[in-house]
């Protein structure tokens, strides 16, 4: 399993805690070390405003991955896209290396379904 996989991993085994436990969830970020490590990261607003919260983990994205030993930054954030629950995942390599992943996902019970990505 490489770097990427194993982040989105995380950032989807996150999501779903935070889905069953309260339906929904803010912005929140992991990046992997070089030697696999996974680092989760939370952002306070006192507004609990979502772009508040994205702004201040991309501000420190960009400040983390100036460390060499950080190989990808992740954000995770909540939406709707097309009518649909996602889970939207900005992949940050460096600060002009920025990718989106739109995973569609569905929400039964205690079960989270996660669909390929869109």
């Amino acid at each position: 399993m490489n770097n990427i996989e194993k982040l989105l991993n995380a950032i989807k085994e996150q999501a779903t805690k935070y889905l069953i436990e309260s339906g929904e969830f803010a912005p929140y970020a992991t990046y992997v070390r070089a030697n696999g490590n996974l680092t989760n990261i939370s952002a306070y607003s006192e507004s609990t405003n979502s772009k508040e919260m994205y702004d201040i983990l991309l501000a420190g994205a960009y400040d983390d991955l100036k460390d060499e030993d950080i190989r990808v930054y992740a954000i995770a954030q909540d939406g709707r896209y097309q009518g649909k629950d996602v889970l939207v995942v900005d992949l940050i390599l460096s600060p002009e290396s920025r990718f989106q992943q739109i995973y569609p996902y569905t929400k039964d019970g205690e079960n989270v379904k996660f669909g390929e990505m869109i």
